[in-house]
């Protein structure tokens, strides 16, 4: 049986691992489900060390332009472009011991690289960069010493710090209640 099969309003899941191509699809397709549906409102767990930029970044408008009253949970960890999807959300809620990590984006070459492969990797960072920077500051207001320490190495946000800074609105943990529709995307 689908485990959304059934119309009901509320749906809870979680969401951990590489945000990818693969992850996205997953999403997509359990969304859809849901909208199609009649759910209302989601309370989405995630669980993520992050990923690909573009997989994020396609999460994240994807989510903002649900008909879904959205809740974000972070029960451990949000890192990377995860914190993008996380920021989708009206509501965003962190557990006490749970961490965020932002930080620059990054390239790996492969293979041997010319010097015209890393200048075009260069804009291609510099282009990502803007974009989730641009995302954060939407939400984000930490102090600029922070947004410094950012500039160069992972930055690491505790949930009360992140409370402070916008990036949640509450300490609270992900608890489904008894019945409740619970899926895994």
């Amino acid at each position: 049986m689908d485990p959304i099969s059934n119309p009901e309003t509320v749906l809870y899941a979680t969401l951990a691992g590489r945000v990818d191509e693969a992850m996205v699809q997953r999403l997509f397709s359990q969304m859809a489900t849901a909208v199609s549906c009649g759910v209302q409102e989601l309370h989405l767990m995630i669980q993520s060390t992050g990923g690909i930029i573009n997989d994020g970044i396609s999460v994240y408008n994807y989510l903002r332009s649900l008909p879904l009253e959205i809740t974000t949970y972070n029960t451990g960890t949000v890192q990377s472009i995860a914190v993008s999807i996380f920021l989708a959300a009206k509501k965003r809620k962190a557990s006490l011991f749970a961490t965020f990590m932002i930080h620059k984006a990054t390239f790996y070459a492969a293979s041997p690289t010319t010097s015209v492969q890393l200048s075009a990797a260069t804009q291609s960072l510099m282009v990502d960069d803007d974009r989730i920077e641009r995302i954060l500051k939407q939400y984000i207001r930490m102090p600029e010493e922070k947004w410094e320490v950012h500039r160069y190495v992972d930055l690491f946000i505790t949930a009360e710090e992140a409370l402070v800074f916008g990036v949640i609105d509450e300490i609270a943990d992900f608890k489904p209640p008894p019945g409740a529709k619970l899926i895994n995307i």
